[in-house]
């Protein structure tokens, strides 16, 4: 078991269960060593202590489930300016300032995710909501001045 969707399925309960959020899992092999990268997420924010309790916790069903006991697992926070890389970050960060540059308008377009659904991205910008198509989106990051406008 080695993608990250099914490493995923086998944390997901764990770190939900300590408050937080998987925002991205990642797996490579490196000279014979596997390495898990997890970035989680909470509103409230995430301090050192947090991160090395989600090691603690998540270490021991990694080593079951990938039948490893020389896992390297780092576990981070997002950032406060991350650059989005899957739709399904968007219903994760809902309230956060974010810019995306859309393929259409070739244009960014700044403000506060209010939802996201299956194909699309619902932002505040200003006293408007705009409503941006997942298959419109070239490039997102958080954008945290915006939520301070």
């Amino acid at each position: 078991m080695s993608a990250p969707a099914a490493l995923r399925s086998q944390i997901q309960d764990l770190v939900s269960g300590l408050g937080f959020s998987i925002v991205e899992i990642a797996h490579s092999v490196v000279k014979g060593r596997s390495h898990v990268n997890l970035v989680v997420y909470r509103p409230e924010g995430i301090t050192i202590d947090q991160c090395a309790e989600i090691h603690r916790t998540v270490m021991p069903r990694l080593e079951l489930v990938m039948d490893d006991r020389d896992v390297a697992l780092q576990v981070s926070s997002p950032g406060i300016d991350r650059v989005i890389k899957d739709a399904s970050e968007y219903s994760v960060f809902a309230g956060k300032g974010v810019r995306v540059l859309r393929r259409s308008t070739n244009e960014w377009c700044a403000g506060v995710i209010v939802g996201a659904g299956d194909s699309s991205l619902e932002m505040r910008c200003g006293t408007d909501t705009v409503t941006v198509a997942y298959d419109d989106i070239q490039k997102a990051k958080l954008d945290y001045s915006q939520e301070v406008r």
